[in-house]
């Protein structure tokens, strides 16, 4: 519930970024005060019954075993059918889900793709008598700009769904790699490396996450994730992209080049393109020819400038969405001179496959994935990857014991 002395106190920050409002003398601040707080009230009405506290049991890997934990998240209703968004980090590890609904209600659930790379996963609610479910609508995100009104809907440790204002304070931040920041890394994944969040000063807590942030007209325009001072959501445009793909297909391919790349050095005379740090050993664009220290300038003819950090999600999405399988036209600048290369992009694996518990051998392990074999410097990605040892179990007793990493 929102109080009126919060709406009061919002408001005298607030009101100056809202375009609907009259210029002040025109209208009395109480009633350009009250049209601010029927445009909340309509707005939250809107979302509200569609938000959705989920309690989950997931699985994690410790110790030579599997084990079972209990969380909390958020999460919202995006078609009538109960198809509901949240986090990777929130529902994508899911053996088991239960969802309580704005009516109190509670219904189970089951996962129905997941994506580390964007934090993004999809659940769905198992209607018991086929009626259809309320549903919560995206705006569009790409229009959000710095001061707009939002508002913050989930559930916050655990607790019925709530609502906290604020506004909007960066729509592409980035983690900086300096500072003691490190990157945001699920399943191995970097976070960062698609997903520029939109920062904002709602009040977020442990439990919002997978919640949804929403502009005045009630449209999600973001699906919040992290905390640190500031929130951050998810793009809604990104995080709906997603979740369309993971409903349609229940899973999401992408394209892989086998490149590192970074923004181009601040004191070079170079103005445009991206520069190539590393380029992994057989991978699809060492097979082409484009070496580290190349600069990138042009993929299909889309012209690449990526001079900070917060331009490398726009190429790294743009490389996701190349066509699995098909050439793709590179032109680089080496030593001065430009050059073209036709690269035939891969499907892009996740990072690491999932683990599993060997209860006779008394660890937990995983397979290799072909990316992790190729910087492993492996030949084939045969074999599998210890990645815990159970205590006085018969890996840890063996003589040599085997360990982790082995």
């Amino acid at each position: 519930m929102i109080s009126k002395t919060v709406r009061g106190c919002f408001f005298a920050i607030a009101c100056a970024a809202i375009g609907a409002f009259t210029p002040v003398g025109t209208v009395g601040a109480a009633e350009a005060e009250d049209s601010f707080q029927r445009s909340i009230d309509i707005a939250v009405g809107k979302v509200k019954p569609a938000l959705v506290r989920i309690h989950v049991v997931s699985t994690a890997y410790r110790e030579g075993r599997e084990v079972k934990y209990q969380s909390s998240g958020s999460g919202i209703i995006i078609s009538k059918e109960g198809h509901v968004i949240t986090n990777h980090h929130v529902a994508g590890r899911a053996t088991r889900l239960m969802c309580t609904l704005s009516t109190k209600e509670e219904i189970e659930a089951e996962l129905i793709g997941t994506d580390p790379l964007t934090d993004i996963a999809v659940i769905k609610l198992i209607s018991r008598d086929g009626t259809d479910f309320p549903v919560a609508v995206f705006g569009d995100s790409s229009v959000m700009q710095v001061g707009d009104p939002v508002m913050a809907m989930g559930s916050p440790l655990a607790l019925s769904q709530s609502v906290t204002l604020g506004i909007v304070s960066n729509t592409e931040m980035v983690m900086p790699r300096r500072m003691g920041f490190g990157k945001l890394r699920l399943e191995g994944e970097d976070v960062g490396s698609l997903v520029r969040w939109i920062a904002h000063d709602a009040q977020i807590y442990g439990g919002n996450s997978g919640g949804a942030l929403v502009n005045q007209d009630g449209e999600i325009v973001g699906i919040n994730e992290i905390s640190f001072g500031l929130g951050g959501a998810i793009p809604g445009n990104l995080a709906k992209s997603v979740a369309d793909s993971l409903i349609r297909d229940g899973e999401i391919t992408r394209s892989w080049i086998g490149v590192n790349v970074q923004p181009l050095l601040k004191h070079g005379d170079q103005r445009d393109g991206v520069l190539v740090t590393g380029v992994l050993e057989d991978s699809p664009a060492d097979e082409a020819g484009i070496e580290s220290g190349d600069t990138i300038l042009e993929v299909n003819g889309n012209e690449i400038l990526v001079r900070f950090d917060e331009q490398l999600p726009e190429y790294n999405g743009l490389i996701a969405a190349l066509t699995v399988g098909a050439d793709a036209e590179f032109v680089v600048l080496r030593q001065g001179e430009r050059k073209t290369f036709k690269v035939r992009s891969e499907r892009r694996e996740a990072r690491l496959p999932k683990q599993r518990e060997l209860k006779q051998w008394g660890i937990t392990a995983r397979e290799i994935s072909n990316v992790m074999a190729k910087e492993l410097k492996r030949d084939t990605s045969e074999g599998v990857i210890v990645t815990s040892v159970r205590p006085g179990g018969p890996a840890g007793e063996a003589k040599p014991s085997i360990r982790r990493n082995d």
